[in-house]
């Protein structure tokens, strides 16, 4: 029966290739849906509650922090994947040039672990956002890839976690930390650019299914 679908101009080879490469297929899009178990379970997410978003975008880094400019943007997504999510909170944070969550000795709350390098945004009518900062590094330790700390609050539903934002040019982001992301929000995993002096890249999130936990 396999063999009536393969073109008669084919040799058996290739319908050997046939029913063995598509089962894998199938395999590999099961493997990647999003993993939205233990939702609500995310220390820290009540940092969101700590600042107030206003805008869609936002200037993390202070001026003069070191470090090369950053500018990830995207949209915010309905858990449909296609309708624009308006009026959804982003709380992100991240370390510094030197891997590190820096402090001025004056924060309150999360602020003392999550340093100065956060803030607070909210999506357009378009469902639009956009984040300038500078290129977080590795911790010190170099055992997790650089990342950017993604929380997520929409109206009238609890604050949850989503994949960290990573670039695909870093050593840590292989084989193995591809197929152990959650790829909750999407794949977290941002191809960069380099636009004049600013590493830009873009990054659409899809929103929790209402039913998820």
């Amino acid at each position: 029966m396999v063999l009536k679908i393969v073109n008669e101009s084919m040799n058996i080879k290739n319908a050997i290739w046939i029913i063995l490469f598509v089962p894998y297929i199938a395999c590999s899009q099961t493997e990647s849906k999003p993993n939205w178990s233990g939702l609500y379970n995310c220390e820290g997410c009540e940092a969101i509650y700590e600042g107030t978003a206003t805008s869609s975008s936002i200037q993390i880094a202070p001026k003069g922090e070191p470090g090369e400019p950053l500018n990830i943007s995207g949209i915010v997504y309905e858990s449909d994947g296609r309708t624009p999510a308006k009026d959804i909170i982003l709380y992100v944070y991240h370390t510094n040039h030197k891997g590190i969550y820096p402090t001025r000795g004056n924060e309150k709350g999360w602020g003392k672990r999550h340093g100065y390098l956060r803030g607070w945004l909210i999506t357009n009518e378009k469902g639009q956002y956009e984040i300038n900062t500078i290129k977080p590094a590795q911790y010190p330790s170099r055992t997790d890839a650089a990342h950017i700390h993604v929380t997520v609050k929409e109206p009238n539903r609890k604050e949850y976690w989503i994949d960290e934002i990573v670039f695909s040019d870093d050593p840590l982001v292989n084989d193995t930390y591809r197929q152990e992301q959650f790829n909750r929000g999407g794949s977290g995993i941002v191809t960069l650019r380099k636009i004049q002096n600013t590493w830009t890249g873009t990054h659409n999130i899809i929103l929790a299914p209402p039913d998820s936990k």
